[in-house]
């Protein structure tokens, strides 16, 4: 019974694992932003430097219509262009679960306090993951962009997926520009999938060796022929 024992114990150090790990999704959707707002040169002349604040809180937003977002846009204000990149696909099959997402809006105004709200969506209805601080337009500059390095953490299943932004005057709080898939096609069907979702499958063989009929005599031969190869 200890040779069977302790050769149960060789042969499961020796042993190939084999088990598929349990992966939990959460439901409610997390997301990670890092943001980043770039500044002309006439931003120097300035006496003070505008400091960036949070008006409103994600959480207290609603998921929307497109239709409801692209409401008239304010003729004083309005986006240049957008540019996403994604990365980070741990488990290989094409879906992200982090982007970057650049942006450049412009204002008939020498300057304008403005804060985005940022959406992803599916079948025309969009539900907001961050808010921006507030930030300052500079005319028509193309030197005032703001970049958004976004993670998504949890809750959002693999799936292609369209980005809209709403520019919010920081004064008013009145929407005066939306951009989307719809107008710039760089925002639409993103292929993403938050991080719970991005797991590599990992898998464990379990080899069991069973005595069975060997017995005694063949545990002594098995063992004495791993002797002889070691005398050779």
């Amino acid at each position: 019974m200890k040779i069977q024992s302790q050769l149960k114990v060789l042969l499961a150090s020796l042993a190939l694992s084999l088990s598929v790990s349990s992966v939990s999704y959460a439901d409610t959707p997390t997301v990670n932003v890092k943001e980043q707002f770039n500044q002309p040169d006439l931003q120097t002349s300035l006496t003070t430097t505008p400091k960036h604040k949070r008006k409103v809180d994600v959480s207290s937003l609603q998921g929307k219509t497109g239709e409801m977002l692209r409401t008239t846009d304010h003729i004083d204000y309005w986006f240049y262009d957008a540019w996403v990149t994604l990365y980070g696909d741990r488990d290989y099959d094409g879906y992200f679960y982090g982007f970057s997402l650049e942006f450049d809006a412009d204002t008939a105004y020498y300057q304008a306090p403005v804060y985005a709200i940022v959406y992803l969506g599916k079948n025309d209805f969009y539900e907001p993951f961050h808010v921006t601080s507030v930030f300052t337009l500079f005319g028509e500059s193309s030197d005032d962009s703001v970049l958004l390095e976004s993670e998504l953490e949890t809750g959002y299943p693999t799936g292609d997926y369209d980005i809209l932004i709403e520019l919010i005057d920081a004064d008013s709080d009145l929407h005066v520009a939306t951009i989307d898939a719809y107008s710039d096609a760089d925002l639409s069907y993103q292929s993403l999938e938050s991080a719970d979702f991005d797991q590599p499958v990992t898998s464990e063989v379990v080899v069991e060796y069973h005595a069975g009929s060997w017995g005694l005599a063949g545990l002594i031969g098995l063992a004495g022929l791993v002797l002889i190869r070691r005398r050779k």
